[in-house]
């Protein structure tokens, strides 16, 4: 199976509280996860769980979501990397579910413009391809120090975004969320905003407001 993990820190440097900043949709606020776990409720992924330090997060926005889990102090930290939160989010997941873990797909909340249908396209790339991992971006133009990237003389740059990552959880084990093989998943750049600081914030509320997610 995959599980996709949302993983939602209270701390941020940028944005204070970031991941539960009441973004506007368009009628009215809702806390910036909302739009991940609605991406991770619409998508194919066989299950999901959000792993968070916010202990009020379940009484805000995730009232129907029973695999929420706390997780301790020392994987909440500014320098936490990333692979230990996930190895603890699938042993949490398998011990109360009593089921394994195949794979991982990781819905980042600072990604609110990913489409349920990016999740979905994604996973079958991954399905497809063999490779052991996958990661979402978009090809952009390279700055160079004495010129601009010519489209027509040089190959694009895949941006990562970080809106989508699929890894096998052996891959997880070696403490890797994706190798020398990951495929390449293309996202439009309209949708791969990653919020970082209230800049970001303004042009994702633009954006929604403009359609670009709905």
């Amino acid at each position: 199976m995959i599980l996709g993990i949302i993983p939602a820190r209270a701390g941020s440097k940028g944005i204070q509280h970031k991941n539960t900043y009441p973004v506007y949709d368009g009628t009215g606020r809702v806390p910036l996860i909302d739009y991940t776990i609605k991406t991770a409720q619409l998508s194919n992924l066989d299950d999901y769980c959000i792993t968070t330090d916010i202990s009020e997060l379940s009484c805000k926005s995730t009232r129907s979501i029973k695999n929420l889990y706390l997780r301790p102090y020392k994987l909440c930290l500014d320098d936490t990397p990333m692979i230990p939160v996930i190895q603890y989010a699938i042993e949490e997941y398998e011990y109360k579910n009593d089921k394994k873990v195949d794979a991982v797909c990781i819905l980042q909340p600072t990604s609110p413009l990913r489409h349920y249908m990016d999740v979905n396209r994604a996973i079958g790339a991954f399905k497809e391809s063999g490779s052991d991992s996958l990661y979402s971006g978009y090809y952009m133009g390279i700055k160079y120090k004495d010129k601009t990237y010519d489209k027509h003389q040089e190959k694009p740059h895949f941006q990562r975004n970080g809106a989508i990552f699929i890894a096998f959880r052996e891959l997880i084990n070696q403490g890797k969320l994706w190798s020398d093989i990951a495929v390449e998943f293309e996202m439009p750049k309209s949708r791969s905003i990653d919020i970082d600081d209230m800049d970001d914030m303004f042009i994702a509320e633009s954006l929604i407001k403009n359609g670009v997610v709905k």
